[in-house]
């Protein structure tokens, strides 16, 4: 395992989507869309791993400037509304039926972002650069709203470095890492995070040191 720095340059403003977009979650994403297979794309991300923390930053980058985009999107209850998520009558049942009318025209919902102003997006890492670069050099957007030309990437970069991905030169974090875990600046900033594949798990959620979120 060497340690790196991935470095994409981006064409076009990106958008994080208020997350850190760890280096591990770019690489197991990329590895599901190719076997489908959730545990083969957490288990083959070619990174070095202490205890199921990935030794990968967050991502990081310097915006020359930030704007604020929101999009509409219409909301089909019929397959947006998961009926075990609804609220129970002492039946059991839903207090009010949905109609196939109400739910064909249930209305529209506004999703809010910040895109971010970026020459490059850069990622601090130990793993294998070979493995990585085959994963990441047919990838030509990142980030959220991909769909709608945000996070272009023009070409990508992988050198090494002296950074392995989870503490910085001074101490500080690189990405969230659990308290008990943390060998850095015991002074850093602490959140609840998730800090492991599968990100959106609860069960991966601690009280972290971890970088800021890029406003």
């Amino acid at each position: 395992m060497d340690k790196l720095t991935i470095s994409a340059r981006l064409k076009a403003p990106v958008i994080l989507g208020g997350g850190y977009l760890t280096l591990d979650a770019l690489l197991a994403s990329l590895i599901f869309e190719g076997c489908g297979d959730i545990d083969i794309a957490h288990s083959t991300i070619p990174l070095a791993n202490s205890s199921g923390l990935f030794h990968a930053s967050a991502a990081l980058l310097e915006p020359l400037g930030s704007n604020g985009i929101s999009f509409v999107a219409n909301l089909r209850a019929t397959h947006a509304l998961d009926p075990d998520l609804l609220l129970k009558n002492k039946h059991g049942r839903i207090h009010r039926k949905i109609g196939a009318k109400r739910q064909q025209h249930y209305g529209a919902v506004l999703n809010s972002y910040t895109a971010f102003d970026a020459p490059e997006i850069t990622w601090y890492a130990e793993g294998d650069g070979a493995a990585i670069e085959r994963l990441v050099s047919d990838v030509y957007f990142i980030g959220k709203r991909r769909g709608s030309g945000f996070g272009e990437v023009s070409s990508w970069s992988i050198e090494s470095d002296e950074l392995d991905g989870v503490v910085g030169p001074f101490g500080e974090p690189l990405r969230p890492v659990p308290v008990e875990m943390f060998e850095g600046d015991k002074d850093a900033l602490k959140v609840d995070a998730a800090w492991r594949p599968a990100y959106w798990h609860p069960e991966n959620r601690a009280t972290c040191y971890a970088p800021g979120l890029i406003q």
